[in-house]
């Protein structure tokens, strides 16, 4: 019973700080002025709210897989640069190359003004809230803030 409140404890206060994290975010900057969140900072908040969404439902957290969120990242740069939406059709290969006992990908991409935005759009859509909630033990997470747009890839593998 302690293990479960410890475990309940450590996920509230996940769930705080993710949502004081979107709270906080409003637009990525005024006119004239800074913008209010960086891309790793809006980076950490999407793995914090995949993970939030997942505990809510009483599915595990995902591992934050450090190459894979590196090549998300190279893929949202892409998305960013040509100002195209797409998933990246290479990313079973590349996940293929550092990890043979993977069996299963999916991908969420989204662009928009905002975090909260683009995290409403993910769970709002059957296929990415899937991805989200589904069957994967591991997520890698680029995002790329270019012209006032926030680019993002959401990786799931297991």
């Amino acid at each position: 019973m302690q293990t479960v409140k410890k475990a309940l404890a450590a996920l509230l206060a996940i769930a705080a700080l993710a949502a004081g994290a979107f709270a906080a975010v409003g637009p990525i900057g005024s006119p004239g002025g800074p913008p209010t969140m960086d891309a790793t900072t809006i980076t950490i908040a999407f793995e914090w709210a995949i993970n939030v969404e997942r505990g809510e439902r009483g599915l595990p957290a995902l591992y934050i897989d450090q190459v894979e969120s590196s090549q998300a990242l190279a893929w949202s740069t892409l998305m960013a640069f040509t100002g195209t939406l797409a998933e990246d059709p290479r990313a079973p290969a590349a996940i293929a190359a550092y990890d043979p006992s993977w069996q299963q990908e999916s991908e969420n991409v989204g662009v928009g003004e905002t975090p909260q935005s683009i995290e409403a759009a993910f769970m709002a859509s059957a296929p990415h809230r899937a991805n989200i909630l589904g069957a994967y033990t591991h997520v890698g997470v680029g995002v790329v803030v270019a012209n006032g747009r926030i680019w993002i890839t959401e990786r799931f593998y297991r």
